[in-house]
C-alpha cells in the first residue's frame, strides 16, 4: 500500500523511448515500433519474421548434433519393426513429448511402449526401479524425452545388464536441461541443444520442442516430411507450460500449434478445453500456461502421469473427456493440498528470523506432497522476491523443487552444492533435486553464501519493467488488436507493460465480490475501464479525482459479437507530483521529530511548488480534530499507508486540510504531552494507544509545538 503514496516497494524501470527501429518503418505507430525495437528487430526481414511465424522459419533439424545418427536408428526401428519404449517426464514437457513420439511412431506401424516414472515413489529422471525394469525386458530402443541428460549411471547399468543378457539396447537421449561433460550418458545419441560442441542455432527448445525435431527429421527421411505439424498443438502447449524462451524457433512452435489448438487440435487438448470452459477460438497462451497446463501436471503431480499420455493419445471422445474431467478434479485437490503447504511455509519464514534475513528461501516439511512443491516455491518466490526452494522430507530423503527470480542461474546455484545431492536437474529458472533430509541446513547454508557472492546486488530489489509509456488517446481497440500482433506471449517475449501517466480516475468500484478493483479513467474521447486483480482492498485508498500513473497490460476481447478494449492492471501510483509532495512531507515529518528541520530547507519546498505553507502548519484545530478522530475511532497498529488515509478520512469527516505531516505531527505531540502513547514497532508500523482519562494538557508544554511554530511562521 505505502507504494501507492510513495512509490517505493517496487521500482518501475521505463525504458527508453527515444530509440527507434535501425530501419525506416512507417507501417506501424511509434510506441509499436518501440515494442519491436526493445525485442531486437534489427531488419525488415526480421520484423516480417517476427509478426508472421511461419513453418518455413522452423531450422533444420539435422544441423543438431546426433539428429542424423538417432533419426537413421529410428527409421532401422520402423523398418525392422522392433520394440521401442519412451521414457519420459511426469510434467507437461514430458507427457507432451512422450506423446507425440508414442503417437507418431504408431503411426509409422510401430507397437511402441511408454513409461513415465511415478513422482512420489521415483522421483526426477531415470529412476533405479525403471533400470530393474528395462533390464528385464526385451526392447531393441530406449529413447527418453525431457529427460536423461544427467544419467550416466543409470545409462551405464542398463547398457551393461543388457549386454550381459545377451540381449543389447540402444539408448537415445533427447534432453533441453543444462549439462556437463563429465555427466553425459555414454549412449548411441544424445539429441540436447546444450551439448557443447551442438552446433543447432537455436538452444532453448523444450524436450517437446526436441521430440517435434526428432519425429520431423524422420518424417524427412522416411517420405512424410509434413508428419511433425500433426503435433505442433501438443508441442506449443509444452512449450508455453515450461517456461521456454518464447523467441526465434520456440515462437514459431508456439504461434502455429496455438493456431491448430484454436482450428482442429488432438481430442485430448479439445477435451482439456471443454472441462476448463474455453471456448473454440479462444485459446492464447495465458490460457494455456494458467488454465491448460495445471490440469496435465495435476496428473503427475497427485497421481499417475500415464493419464496424460492416455489422454493426448485416445481417438477415443468418450475416454478424452472422462480423463479431463478426472484430471480437472485432481487439479482442484492440487489446489487445496498446494495452499496448506504454503501456509505452513509462510508461517516458518514470517517467524523465523533466519528465513526472513536470507537471500535464497530453503523450507522443508515432513510428508509434504512431492507434486506440488515446485508450486510452493514459486508461489514464495513471487511473495518474497527471492529464490526459493521447497523440499518434502520422507523416509530420511529430502526431494524438492527451486525456482529463481530474473538475473540469477538456479541451475550453477544447485551445482555449487553437488557434492550434498543425490541427484539434481533443470535450467536456469527452474530445477529440481534430491539429497539426505540431515543434508539440508548444510544446503541451506550453502546456496545462500553461494548467492552472496554471486547474486546480482539489485536482484532482490522487486521492479517492474515499463516497456512503453502511452498517451491516454493511445489506449484504443484498434492498437489492442496491434498488440496482438506480438503474442504468443511468455518467457523472453512478456506481454507488453505499458504505462499512462497523470490519468483523472472518475470511478471507483469493487468487483468480483470485493475482490478486484475496477477503475475508470478518460482516454481523451470516451472512458475506459481497468480492472486490478486480487487488489480490492485498494479501494478505500483512493478518490474519484485522483490522478495516478498505471502499469497495465491491454487486449481485446469479445462480448456477444462486440470487441472491447480490455486493461488489465499490473500496478499503479499517485502521480509523480503527488508522491513528489508525499516523500517531501514525510521527510519533514522526520526531520521535525528530531528537531532538525531549518527554515531554508522548508521555504525550499515550497518555492519548488512541492507544499504551500498551510500544508506544513499545524494549527490548533488540526490537532483538535485529529485528537476527536482518534479518541472516537481508534488508531492502534498504523502502516506509512494507515497515515496516508487516516489523514484522507480525517479532511473529509471534519472539513480540514489534512495530510501525512499534519497527523503525524499531531500525534508526536500527543506522545510528548502523554495524552497517548505513539511508538514505532520493529516492522517499521506505529502502534498507537489512547489514554482514556488523560487530564487536561497545555500545548506550550510541548517543546515540538514550540518548534514547528517558530519555523512554519517564518514560510508564512
Amino acid at each position: 500500500m505505502e507504494s501507492l503514496y510513495t512509490g517505493g516497494t517496487k521500482r518501475w524501470i521505463v525504458e527508453d523511448r527515444d530509440g527507434e527501429l535501425p530501419f525506416i518503418c512507417n507501417d506501424y505507430p511509434a510506441f509499436f515500433r518501440q515494442l519491436l525495437r526493445q525485442r531486437g528487430i534489427g531488419s525488415r526481414e526480421e520484423m516480417e519474421r517476427f509478426l508472421k511465424p511461419d513453418a518455413r522459419h522452423l531450422n533444420d533439424p539435422f544441423l543438431m548434433k546426433d539428429m542424423d545418427r538417432a533419426a537413421q536408428r529410428v527409421v532401422q526401428a520402423i523398418e525392422r519393426r522392433e520394440s521401442v519404449l519412451i521414457y519420459g517426464d511426469y510434467d507437461v514437457d514430458g507427457v507432451t513429448a512422450t506423446s507425440i513420439l508414442f503417437d507418431f511412431l504408431r503411426k509409422t506401424g510401430l507397437e511402441p511402449e511408454f513409461y513415465i516414472p511415478d513422482r512420489t515413489e521415483e522421483g526426477y529422471g531415470i529412476s533405479d526401479a525403471a533400470v530393474d525394469a528395462v533390464c528385464r525386458s526385451s526392447y531393441d530402443l530406449l529413447i527418453t524425452v525431457d529427460c536423461g541428460i544427467t544419467a550416466k549411471e543409470q545409462a551405464e547399468a542398463i547398457k551393461n545388464r543388457r549386454i550381459d543378457a545377451g540381449t543389447p539396447l540402444d539408448i537415445i537421449i533427447t534432453d533441453h536441461h543444462q549439462c556437463h561433460d563429465e555427466t553425459l550418458p555414454q549412449v548411441y545419441a544424445i539429441l540436447n541443444p546444450h551439448l557443447p560442441d551442438c552446433p543447432y542455432p537455436f538452444k532453448y527448445l523444450c524436450g517437446a520442442g526436441i521430440a517435434l525435431k526428432l519425429v520431423q527429421a524422420v518424417g524427412m527421411i522416411i517420405g512424410k516430411p509434413e508428419a511433425y505439424r500433426e503435433y505442433l498443438d501438443l508441442a506449443a502447449l509444452a512449450t508455453i507450460a515450461d517456461i521456454v524462451d518464447l523467441t526465434g524457433e520456440n515462437r514459431v512452435i508456439a504461434s502455429l500449434g496455438l493456431k491448430k489448438i484454436n482450428s482442429g487440435c488432438c481430442l485430448g487438448i479439445k477435451a482439456l478445453m471443454d472441462t476448463a470452459g474455453i471456448s473454440d477460438g479462444a485459446i492464447d497462451s495465458r490460457r494455456v500456461a494458467f488454465m491448460l497446463a495445471p490440469r496435465v501436471n495435476a496428473a503427475g503431480r497427485m497421481g499417475d502421469a500415464k493419464r496424460a499420455v492416455r489422454l493426448f493419445t485416445t481417438h477415443d471422445p468418450n475416454e478424452a473427456r472422462s480423463i479431463a474431467e478426472e484430471l480437472n478434479r485432481t487439479n482442484s485437490l492440487r489446489q487445496e493440498v498446494q495452499d496448506a503447504i504454503l501456509s505452513q511455509a509462510v508461517q516458518m519464514i514470517e517467524t523465523d528470523e533466519a528465513y526472513k534475513n536470507s537471500m535464497v528461501t530453503v523450507a522443508w516439511g515432513e510428508g509434504w506432497h512431492h507434486g506440488v512443491v515446485g508450486i510452493v516455491a514459486s508461489k514464495l518466490v513471487d511473495r518474497y522476491h527471492k529464490p526459493a526452494f521447497v523440499f518434502s522430507v520422507e523416509d530420511g530423503i529430502a526431494v524438492g523443487s527451486g525456482r529463481s527470480i530474473p538475473g540469477y542461474n538456479l541451475f550453477q546455484c544447485m551445482a555449487s552444492q553437488g557434492s550434498l545431492l543425490v541427484k539434481f536437474g533443470g535450467h536456469e529458472q527452474a530445477g529440481g533435486l534430491t539429497l539426505a533430509a540431515d543434508s539440508l541446513p548444510a544446503f541451506r547454508e550453502g546456496v545462500n553464501r553461494y548467492a552472496a557472492d554471486n547474486m546480482p546486488a539489485d536482484a532482490l530489489e522487486p521492479a517492474m519493467n515499463i516497456d512503453c509509456v502511452l498517451e491516454p488517446g493511445d489506449i484504443t481497440v484498434e492498437n489492442a488488436k496491434l498488440l496482438g500482433l506480438l503474442e504468443p506471449f511468455g518467457q523472453g517475449n512478456p506481454a507488453p507493460v505499458l504505462m499512462v501517466k497523470g490519468v483523472r480516475i472518475s470511478d471507483i468500484r469493487l468487483v468480483g465480490e470485493g475482490k478486484h478493483l475496477r477503475l475508470r479513467f478518460a482516454n481523451g474521447s470516451r472512458d475506459v475501464d481497468a480492472v486490478f486483480f486480487g487488489q480490492g482492498e485498494l479501494e478505500r485508498h483512493l478518490r474519484v479525482g485522483d490522478r495516478l500513473d498505471i502499469a497495465f497490460s491491454m487486449g481485446t476481447q469479445v462480448w456477444q459479437g462486440v470487441e472491447y478494449l480490455r486493461l488489465r492492471i499490473l500496478d499503479l501510483r499517485m502521480d509523480e507530483t503527488t508522491i513528489s509532495r508525499n516523500l517531501f512531507l514525510m521527510e519533514a515529518a522526520r526531520r521535525f521529530e528530531l528537531l532538525d528541520c531549518d527554515y531554508d530547507w522548508l521555504y525550499n519546498g515550497i518555492n519548488n511548488h512541492l507544499v504551500n505553507a498551510d500544508d506544513i502548519t499545524v494549527q490548533r484545530d488540526d490537532l483538535a480534530a485529529v485528537y476527536r478522530y482518534v479518541m472516537k475511532h481508534g488508531m492502534e497498529r498504523i502502516s506509512t499507508a494507515d497515515l496516508f488515509w487516516h489523514a484522507r478520512v480525517i479532511a473529509d469527516e471534519f472539513n480540514i486540510k489534512m495530510n501525512y505531516y499534519k497527523l503525524m505531527l499531531s500525534l508526536l505531540i500527543f506522545d510528548e504531552l502523554q495524552l497517548m502513547d505513539f511508538s514505532v514497532q520493529e516492522d517499521g508500523s506505529y502502534r498507537l494507544y489512547r489514554y482514556e482519562n488523560a487530564g487536561k494538557v497545555n500545548l506550550e508544554d510541548s517543546e515540538l509545538f514550540a518548534y514547528l511554530q517558530e519555523n512554519t511562521e517564518k514560510c508564512g
